[in-house]
This record gives structure tokens, C-alpha cells and sequence, in this order.
């Protein structure tokens, strides 16, 4: 599987944006609209004897929490000292991505496999050991998808991820896909390369192609304010693209943002329709020591459909950015997560997550009755605490296998890692973590998925989302 890398490079210097929140006077106050401090909970392994690399999620409507992880296969780390920890692939290789499923939060978490069985395959039809992505429908069906290197199957849940009983083992053939649920029954297939849309209205069970022809470059959401029928996108060169007929067209906006290290360009919109996107920048590989990282955000006015005209920078420790990663919940309540390295430390990846609750920016009353514009204002916070990576992070997609360094072709992260909240609104991001020793003391041939949760700070919902029981383990008729 081939992958790209983007960098992107966009003055950021402009001066619309300019938080205008600070009085001149000492006699005249704003109020702050700056969140609250963020912290996190020490980050635990969902699983240390199985491979973690790029891991997603989904919030199923009973709570529960489901994450869904790349095999390994094409993640391996050559160094011959990783050898003895084969078990962490070997173990749980079945030619399929790996589930797990959380009903107390994240504190612990059941591996699923076919019926809900704690090992084995997840389905009887579905193969393909990479590329994840979970999504979930109006009504509730959760659906997956995995490839291998040509087939892409995609596979669901009626029963909020205890089982995954139903799979189209060939809905299409391609590299990184990715899938959208929509209507009740209704997922989105997008197929990276070559480029492809496809809609199924049946669970999965059959797709028609959409559209070989559109501008979104990555992950599709549902449109906020056209649920039944729109879509959004990232640009692949920062922006977003939207479309009002289920992707039959499409209309590309291009947002100003930073320097940005990434494969796969991301985008988020709040339930109120502000879309917003965010780059994270500066680590060019193995050789890079220059701390000269940077992350920016901007935001998408849906009215006047522009960008604001500069990015906004988000504050960070003098080191390196890549992959970062965007989700939003209610009005301008956005979360970024990035891998952050420290100057001097230029070989420790830390998770780094910043949000905002003014995400699009507000106007605040100052005591002398004058009213200010505030752009968006940040909190930033390490939530891993610690390195989940120590040495090199290879960019060169399945060629880093052809490095002879065994370090600088490093891939057992893969190629991105994702943030997401719970029912509550608690911020948590899931990440492989390559820390793990094997049982002589050297490094793990795969990473292990980790979760870290939100622990301090404002949450992405005003109000908890209304949750129901846990349907019944299919195909019970009852519980």
C-alpha cells in the first residue's frame, strides 16, 4: 500500500485576525473567553499483546466505546532485536483489523472477534489486515472497513459493536478507504486510490459508485446542516469541499493554514454547520533535528462561505508537529490532536491535544459597553504525559520496509492516529504506542493501541448525549 506525504506551506502572517479582546485602558476589562486548562489521564494500553498502528474510533448510542486497529502487516519493524515479540502480531493475525469494545469508559476493554468471541476474526466473510475507519448511522449501525492491498471490504454492527456479523468481503478494490454512515442503512464508501465514491443503502450489503471525479481527499462526515444528503471533505491542499446531493457534486473552498506533515487531511464541523480544519507541521523524517514545528486552525463561515483570510496559531512547545487530526462538537467547541517533539528531544513523540469552546470566534462586552471580537483562543495540553514513540517515524508509506536503517524506516505508528469525545463530551484520543518492551528487553515488531482520556477542562457538549440500552448481542431476539 502506497501512501503520501503533504507538506503544505501557507504564509501565516496576516493581520484580519487579530484578537481584538485587550483593552487599551487599564479601567476597561473583557471577559475571557479562553477554556478552561486541559488534562488528561495517564494513557492505557487497550491491548498490549495486540498490533495498534493507526487506530480509530466511534461512540456507539448505548456509550460504548469502539476502536478498531491495523494488524500489523505492513507495520513490522525489521530491527532483528524485535523478533522475539512476534506474538503481538502472530497472535492476533486472521487477515482482518482488530476491534475492541469499552462499556465502562475506556478503564478496561474486551477484544472482539467472530459472535463476540474474545479471540479469532471479527467476521466470516470480511478480509483484510489494514486501513480501518468506524462510522455510524442515524440509526445506529456501526461500520468498519478493511483492505488487502486490492479488495475493500466493508463489514457492520446492529448491536453497538459487540459482534460483526454482516460483510461485503469486496464492496470495491483500492488503497485507504474510508466510510461515512448516514441515513438509517446508509454508508458512504470513499476509496483514496484510485479515487472513488460509493453509496450503499442497505447496511453495506451492496454499493453503487457515486463519483470518480471530486475534490475530497480524505475522511467524509455528514453535513451538520443537510443531514439527510450532504457531505464534507478535506482538500488535500487544506480546505474543505462540500456537497448538498449525497456526492454527486461538489464545491471546494481552500482554507489558509500552516506548514502541515500528514498523509490524510481532516475536517470538522460543529452541530451548529461551522466547519473547521487544522495542520500540524515541521518533522520532515529521520534526519530532521530542526525544531521549527508549528500547528494553525481556521474556520468556514457558513454564510459568507470564506475562511477567516489568516490562520490561527496554536500554541505549542518549541519542537516538531505531524499528523494531526480534528473532531468538533457543540457551537465552536473544537478538539486538535498532533505528535509533538521537544527541541533537543527530537527522537520523543508525544500526544499533544489543544481545544477551544470560541472555536469560530466571539464578541464579548467590555465594561465600558464596548463590544470586541476575540478569535479563537486555545488551551494546549501533552495528554500522553510521557513519549508514546522513542527514535525515528519513517514518511515514506509501505517504502520505509526498503530502508536500510532499521530506525529511520520506523512505520509501526502508520500513517496517522485520531481524536474523538464521548457521550459526555470528554475529549480522548487513541494512538499506537511503541514504548512496550518484548521479552528479552528490545523493542515490540508492532505498536500497541493506547487510550487517553480527558480528565480536566471543558467538555465538547454543553449537555451529555441521551444514550440507550445496549441492543441486544445479535442475533438474540432478546437479552
Amino acid at each position: 500500500m502506497r501512501k503520501r506525504l503533504r507538506l503544505l506551506l501557507v504564509p501565516a502572517l496576516f493581520a484580519g485576525l487579530l484578537p481584538l479582546g485587550y483593552a487599551e485602558s487599564s479601567t476597561v476589562a473583557c471577559p475571557s473567553v479562553k477554556p478552561a486548562p486541559l488534562k488528561f489521564s495517564k494513557p492505557t494500553f487497550i491491548d498490549k499483546q495486540r498490533a495498534g498502528g493507526e487506530p480509530v474510533s466511534v461512540v456507539a448510542q448505548d456509550g460504548s466505546i469502539i476502536v478498531s486497529a491495523h494488524a500489523g502487516t505492513t507495520h513490522i519493524y525489521k530491527d532483528p532485536q524485535a523478533a522475539s515479540g512476534g506474538s503481538d502480531f502472530l497472535r492476533s493475525y486472521y487477515n482482518q483489523t482488530l476491534n475492541w469494545r469499552s462499556d465502562d469508559g475506556g478503564k478496561t476493554w474486551d477484544y472482539i472477534g467472530l459472535a463476540g468471541a474474545p479471540e479469532g476474526p471479527h467476521s466470516a466473510t470480511s478480509s483484510g489486515f489494514s486501513d480501518p475507519d468506524l462510522t455510524m448511522d442515524a440509526g445506529g449501525n456501526l461500520y468498519n472497513v478493511e483492505i488487502n492491498l486490492a479488495n475493500v471490504a466493508v463489514y457492520g454492527s446492529p448491536d453497538d459493536g459487540q459482534s460483526w456479523p454482516t460483510a461485503n468481503p469486496i464492496a470495491a478494490s483500492g488503497d485507504r478507504p474510508w466510510v461515512t454512515g448516514a441515513e438509517d442503512g446508509e454508508v458512504f464508501l470513499y476509496v483514496n486510490l484510485p479515487k472513488q465514491l460509493w453509496r450503499s443503502t442497505d447496511r453495506g450489503l451492496t454499493f453503487k459508485l457515486v463519483s470518480t471525479n471530486f475534490p475530497a481527499d480524505s475522511k467524509l462526515i455528514v453535513d451538520p446542516l443537510n443531514p439527510k444528503a450532504g457531505l464534507l471533505g478535506p482538500l488535500d491542499a487544506g480546505g474543505v469541499a462540500i456537497s448538498p446531493d449525497d456526492g454527486k457534486t461538489w464545491e471546494s473552498y481552500p482554507a489558509a493554514l500552516g506548514d502541515s506533515t500528514q498523509f490524510f487531511g481532516a475536517v470538522a464541523a460543529d452541530r451548529a454547520g461551522w466547519i473547521y480544519a487544522a495542520n500540524a507541521g515541521g518533522y520532515s523524517g529521520s534526519k530532521d533535528t530542526d525544531p521549527d514545528g508549528e500547528v494553525t486552525f481556521n474556520y468556514f463561515n457558513r454564510q459568507t462561505k470564506k475562511w477567516a483570510s489568516a490562520p490561527i496559531e496554536i500554541p505549542t512547545p518549541k519542537g516538531d508537529a505531524l499528523w494531526p487530526w480534528i473532531v468538533a462538537g457543540d457551537d465552536g467547541r473544537v478538539a486538535v490532536t498532533w505528535y509533538q517533539t521537544i527541541a533537543g528531544k527530537e527522537n520523543m513523540f508525544n500526544v499533544y491535544v489543544a481545544y477551544t469552546t470560541n472555536g469560530h470566534g466571539s464578541r464579548v462586552t467590555c465594561t465600558d459597553g464596548s463590544k470586541r471580537f476575540v478569535a479563537p483562543q486555545f488551551q494546549t495540553a501533552n495528554a500522553s504525559g510521557r513519549p508514546i514513540h522513542l527514535g525515528k517515524i519513517c514518511l515514506s508509506g509501505t517504502a520505509c520496509n526498503a530502508s536500510t536503517s532499521f530506525e529511520a524506516g520506523d512505520r509501526r505508528l502508520g500513517d496517522f492516529f485520531t481524536v474523538n469525545f464521548d457521550h459526555q463530551g470528554r475529549i480522548f484520543v487513541v494512538s499506537g504506542d511503541t514504548t512496550l518492551k518484548n521479552p528479552l528487553g528490545g523493542p515490540k515488531p508492532v505498536a500497541n493501541p493506547i487510550f487517553i482520556k480527558q480528565s480536566a477542562g471543558d467538555r465538547l457538549l454543553e449537555k451529555p448525549d441521551k444514550i440507550r440500552e445496549t441492543r441486544c448481542l445479535f442475533p438474540l431476539p432478546s437479552c
